[in-house]
């Protein structure tokens, strides 16, 4: 402070005190001037000017990307365009599952075995929005908006994958039920231990699953933005952290029960090989509450960090859900091969039972014989049209 005046930039720029005072502005040292509510650049060629009111004109906001783009931004760009092709691959993988081909019934609802392919439309969209907005996270001076897109789009993305994992469990229980159902009706009851486990168990998940998301997105997000140790690593992130190992720990549990009950001849190893992918990224993000040091939140976190241990888990795990869609039948085609199946061997046992021979008083094999006998036993008849008056027996 010189004569009334505040200096910036080595000097170059000055401000009246007596203004930014008034209006509870402080000049930083990397040469931004802001009260928590504005936030202006002043250094080089952004020169700002406070007026009475402590209001800026010719300013430029501290989120104003001004440095070149960076790793993390080009790798989010790649990101981005990965998740968009998950986007068009998980449309016509609902197309694909989610037609009928069998009237509709109350038990086993179309929407059930469509709600995998909702989730992974939810995740890769999210993950788009977050791959782009990376961009800008290292481009600006403070970070501000696009880092806290970014940042809540990248979080979203775990919920949202464990969802998908989810439904795609429970769907495949579902059509081990449907099955059994289908061949013999009587198979599953509808007030037994095992429908009501599975009554509860979507509770259970989406009830941890949506404390997760609560409260590590629903919260005040501009502390964040300033890299503070004490928000990143609280409490709530901690908490949120955990909430998702929980719902991670019942989908095990459900697809567990489902083998107990359902005893399938083998399990599809989408699911084991799904569940130990995404358990990569709970354990970053266990990590990253409880470490500041390789937390993803920070402005200097290394892109490796939340690009292999973030993003990659949740795209093979969608990549896996695609794939196998891809190989797997629509339900109702398959159900229909499998009555065709049964179909068939019905009749091929039925053909292979040999016919009864009848041995009763009037049996075939005696008709040929009595009629013979009977032909041999009757008088000669009179030929009328012979003309030689030769006699033929009748």
């Amino acid at each position: 402070m010189d004569d009334g005046w505040l200096y910036s930039d080595g000097g170059r720029q000055r401000f009246n005190a007596t203004t930014l005072k008034q209006y509870g502005y402080t000049i930083y040292p990397n040469n931004t001037i802001s009260n928590y509510s504005n936030c202006v650049l002043a250094f080089g060629g952004y020169i700002p000017t406070v007026i009475s009111n402590g209001s800026w004109y010719n300013s430029s906001g501290c989120d104003t990307p001004v440095r070149q783009i960076r790793t993390r931004g080009i790798i989010g760009i790649v990101v981005a365009v990965i998740f968009g092709v998950i986007l068009v691959l998980s449309l016509v993988a609902l197309s694909k599952h989610g037609k009928s081909f069998l009237p509709a019934e109350k038990r086993f609802r179309l929407v059930g075995r469509r709600w995998p392919w909702y989730w992974c439309i939810i995740t890769a969209s999210v993950g788009l929005i977050s791959g782009f907005t990376a961009v800008d996270v290292d481009r600006v001076w403070v970070l501000g908006t696009a880092a806290i897109f970014h940042f809540i789009f990248y979080l979203v993305t775990l919920p949202t994958c464990l969802s998908a994992i989810w439904e795609m469990t429970r769907n495949w229980a579902s059509f081990e039920e449907r099955k059994g159902v289908d061949e013999d009706f009587t198979r599953y009851r509808q007030d037994d231990l095992r429908s009501k486990i599975e009554f509860y168990e979507p509770l259970i998940f989406y009830l941890f699953n949506f404390l997760s998301f609560f409260l590590s997105i629903l919260r005040a997000w501009n502390p964040i933005t300033r890299s503070n140790v004490h928000v990143i690593t609280d409490a709530r992130f901690q908490a949120s952290s955990i909430f998702s190992l929980l719902a991670w720990g019942t989908v095990v549990v459900a697809h567990l029960i489902a083998r107990h009950y359902y005893q399938p001849r083998s399990t599809p190893w989408k699911i084991p090989v799904t569940l130990l992918i995404i358990v990569i990224r709970i354990a970053f993000n266990i990590g990253s509450a409880f470490d500041y040091s390789i937390s993803q939140l920070r402005y200097q976190a290394t892109p490796a960090y939340i690009y292999c241990l973030g993003y990659l888990p949740v795209i093979l795990v969608l990549f896996i859900i695609l794939y196998s869609g891809w190989k797997e039948p629509n339900e109702d085609q398959e159900l229909l091969r499998l009555r065709n199946t049964r179909n068939a061997t019905l009749d091929q046992e039925m053909s292979a039972i040999p016919e009864r021979k009848s041995t009763g008083k009037y049996s075939a094999e005696k008709k040929p014989d009595t009629y013979r006998a009977r032909r041999a036993s009757r008088a000669p008849a009179h030929d009328y049209w012979s003309g030689d008056g030769s006699t033929e027996p009748v």
